[in-house]
């Protein structure tokens, strides 16, 4: 079924289970290219789930909204939905999709400055997708850790390190398209380091930056071989911001040159900022200084588009350059201020992110709790539906289920086992009614103790118990009642009923092919009265 097949108008009236993979490939594919759509999708493709309870496909598409509303700058929104999909999927035990989920979150928080909080659910996320030994998968966790790295100037060892893991991972995975992105962002991470080296250390700035240059150029290789145009147009701008910081301002012009000509076919809005503010820096060098301002302008403007005011903070700065150069110190002097004043207002943005950010978490948590405890109350009312409370062993309710599914499974033998404490009456006359209670929950505790793993034992009624021996013959049923008789009558009881002890008799049959639940337990109850009316304190197997 295609998807469009699979995209209804009337959530109500669909008459195909959906194809959730190819809904999931379509929101993929949509995340990047159109974002805002991915999102209009994932909300319908979510009430569809949610309408046939697919929580496997819910976590998913959760997934694929989450990062789509990161791309929109969507943060809050972003950041609640991946949360819902970590929380499904940790439920599921999904540990691939609880590290997209996480990664999807760390990424936000790189996006609002948190990039303490974003390391630290980028590093969760890796450890997730280190236990699922998914090489693939966990180069694309490095490669996302590498990037927030990458914006923390003394985190740039780790950023080149954990880059070069995800390569190297990729490449043995065989897939050397996704190795080359690493590389690339490997080497825009030996730029950073240049640039940020290059007032206070100018020789191992171009140091760093020749080492750069060369694994820029090995990118621009591998993304041209593979066909990856937006690879290959990153990896050209660190290809032009190497040569500029290495002072080979000529060849820096050419390489701008051949990323101008690939922009021009494979245009993309946030690479083309990126590529303004490099052409404008260039121009400053080369001392062509009203084209600098004219490039820095168009970067503005685009800038404005993206709102992205981390960028216009940098294009601002190589204009107040421009303007020094051409001496034009008044217009420099107001550039300036006004840098001056959108870091100011930045820094308010982040912290306001941050705080919305924070709400959206406590109201994460606040319902995350409320489910936890709906759960658990369920859970309790579940058990106390099919377990005897006094001994905390299953009721007459769920034996008679464990019944009902033994006898009808093809091939299955079982024995089943009626038990009656002797004289019970006389615990309850002699020492009163709570100590009996006590003497039967201990008795529930012990034969929960002795009967071995996958066989059951419960609470019949009043005094009587009942046990079923998974896979045993005549024989052999009596041999492990008989085991259970003599420890119950060896327990120590006398803190309970001193100088009396305890005692119980059993009557047991074993299971024949198509016999009625109703039949064994007459067979079993029958062996039983022989006990009793024989002495009690035996075992005796129904003919």
């Amino acid at each position: 079924m295609s998807v469009m097949e699979t995209r209804v108008v009337d959530l109500g009236h669909t008459s195909h289970t959906p194809n959730w993979d190819a809904l999931v490939d379509e929101l993929e594919l949509l995340q990047d290219s159109d974002a805002l759509v991915c999102v209009e999708r994932a909300d319908e493709y979510l009430d569809l789930a949610r309408l046939y309870g697919d929580e496997h496909a819910e976590m998913r598409l959760l997934c694929c909204a989450a990062y789509a509303h990161h791309v929109l700058a969507h943060d809050a929104d972003a950041l609640e939905t991946a949360s819902r999909a970590e929380h499904l999927a940790h439920t599921r035990g999904d540990l691939v999709w609880e590290s997209r989920a996480l990664v999807c979150q760390g990424l936000v928080r790189r996006e609002i400055g948190d990039a303490e909080g974003a390391i630290d659910q980028l590093e969760r996320a890796l450890d997730l997708r280190r236990q699922t030994d998914d090489d693939s998968g966990t180069a694309s966790v490095l490669n996302s850790l590498g990037t927030v790295y990458m914006s923390m100037p003394h985190f740039a060892p780790q950023a080149a390190r954990v880059l070069v893991e995800a390569r190297r991972l990729w490449t043995a995975a065989g897939d050397t398209d996704r190795a080359s992105i690493a590389q690339t962002n490997l080497a825009k991470a030996y730029v950073a380091t240049s640039g940020r080296l290059a007032a206070s250390n100018p020789r191992g700035a171009a140091a760093a930056a020749r080492h750069a240059l060369g694994i820029a150029r090995q990118s621009v290789e591998e993304a041209d071989a593979a066909g990856l145009s937006r690879t290959g147009i990153d990896a050209r701008l660190a290809v032009v911001g190497a040569l500029v910081l290495a002072g080979d301002l000529k060849a820096a012009g050419l390489a701008l040159d051949g990323t101008a000509a690939m922009l021009q076919t494979f245009p993309s809005t946030r690479q083309d900022l990126s590529y303004h503010g490099l052409r404008g820096r260039w121009l400053v060098h080369v001392g062509r200084l009203d084209e600098a301002v004219l490039t820095i302008v168009d970067g503005l403007d685009l800038c404005a588009e993206l709102d992205r005011p981390s960028e216009r903070i940098d294009l601002l700065t190589t204009l107040v350059d421009a303007y020094e150069g051409r001496g034009d110190l008044r217009s420099a002097l107001t550039t300036m201020r006004e840098v001056h004043e959108l870091t100011l207002e930045l820094g308010d943005a982040t912290a306001d992110r941050r705080a919305q950010l924070l709400s959206s978490r406590l109201d994460v948590e606040a319902e995350r709790s409320r489910a936890l405890a709906l759960e658990e109350h369920n859970s309790r009312l579940e058990h106390e539906a099919t377990h005897d409370v006094l001994t905390g062993l299953p009721n007459r309710r769920a034996l008679d289920v464990a019944l009902a599914r033994w006898s009808t499974e093809p091939g299955r033998g079982f024995a089943c086992a009626l038990l009656d404490i002797d004289h019970f009456k006389r615990v309850n006359d002699q020492w009163s009614h709570q100590v009996g209670d006590h003497v039967l929950a201990r008795l529930g505790t012990l034969l929960h103790d002795l009967v071995r793993d996958g066989d059951v034992a419960a609470r019949y009624g009043g005094e009587e118990f009942a046990i079923l021996l998974d896979g045993l013959n005549d024989a052999n049923a009596t041999d492990a009642l008989e085991r259970i008789r003599q420890a119950i009558a060896a327990h120590e009881w006398d803190d309970l009923t001193p100088g009396a002890g305890l005692t119980v008799s059993m009557g047991v049959a074993v299971h024949q092919p198509n016999e009625p639940i109703e039949s064994l337990l007459s067979r079993a109850d029958a062996a039983l009265y022989e006990v009793k009316h024989n002495g009690r304190n035996g075992v005796r197997l129904a003919r």
